[in-house]
């Protein structure tokens, strides 16, 4: 039925999310979460900037860099 269909949905887009470095995806999740609760947009806008920063010096985030240019799938560690 149609909670059938979207179970199977979510659990696909699980599974994408889940191929994503678990670094980024944690800072995304917090982003949302926080965000959501935020009185502004710039607030909003603030806390997924400070997300984002989590994330900029990890070993994870250049290794999707590298993966990209080189054409292949990246090697998330969570570091």
């Amino acid at each position: 039925g149609c909670q059938g269909r979207a179970f199977e949905k979510a659990m696909e887009i699980a599974s994408q999310i889940a191929k994503n470095g678990p670094v980024a995806i944690r800072a995304a999740k917090e982003a949302v979460d926080v965000g959501m609760t935020a009185s502004t947009m710039e607030e909003a806008l603030e806390v997924e900037r400070r997300c984002y920063a989590k994330v900029l010096g990890t070993k994870d985030r250049l290794e999707g860099l590298t993966a990209f240019k080189e054409g292949r799938a990246p090697v998330y560690r969570g570091e």
